[in-house]
């Protein structure tokens, strides 16, 4: 049995992945976005980022792991409504399953 994207990924979401900095001064930016096929659920739950800190993510974005997004990417989600913002991405869960079920990851947004 073949499941539409539509079903498990209802959303689409805007991911601007962070672009290293470099000599001479560069800082990171945030390079062009891509829009990808996403479940977007706001919801408040406590994560821990990298470096070990505990904080309210706001927002959770579940997207398929031929995906790849790097923490600090900045992530739209609701693009073109009333209630569209960015956010970096602080945390990311993968979930590996087997066929007939997708991979996929779990970004959990500032």
């Amino acid at each position: 049995m073949s499941w539409p994207a539509s079903f498990f990924f209802p959303h689409t979401v805007r991911i601007r992945d962070i672009t290293g900095g470099g000599g001479m001064g560069r800082r990171p930016a945030p390079a062009p976005g891509r829009t990808v096929r996403a479940e977007v659920k706001d919801e408040q739950t406590l994560v821990r980022t990298a470096d070990g800190q505990e904080v309210v993510s706001n927002t959770q974005v579940t997207v398929a792991v031929s995906d790849p997004v790097a923490l600090g990417a900045l992530v739209t989600v609701w693009p073109s409504l009333p209630q569209e913002r960015e956010a970096e991405v602080l945390q990311i869960a993968r979930n590996d399953n087997a066929p007939p079920l997708q991979s996929f990851l779990v970004l959990s947004l500032k």
